[in-house]
């Protein structure tokens, strides 16, 4: 379970810091920062809809799905959290 714990934070702060770096150097367009975590949530989405809808998988195909979408799930999560940041922290150097 340790492992999993440092795998996810490893990957929400890989995504993170990819926003990060979109939205400190590409600042001609906005909604750039956005994009690693809408495709995450994509991923994820498609994950989680191979693993309940799509039976043909054998084994642990299925659980594998399952990982793979919670993985992705964190990711979105930490990019949009982290997009979102850096908005508001824009936006509150502008207003001083």
């Amino acid at each position: 379970m340790d492992r999993l714990i440092l795998v996810l934070l490893i990957i929400a702060l890989i995504i993170a810091g990819i926003t990060y770096l979109l939205g400190r150097f590409i600042t001609g367009i906005k909604f750039i920062k956005y994009l690693p975590g809408i495709l995450c949530l994509l991923l994820a989405l498609y994950y989680f809809y191979l693993a309940t809808v799509v039976r043909g998988g054998e084994g642990f195909e299925d659980l594998g799905n399952v990982i793979m979408g919670m993985m992705l799930s964190i990711g979105a999560i930490a990019g949009l959290i982290t997009a979102i940041s850096i908005d508001v922290i824009r936006r509150s150097k502008k207003d001083k």
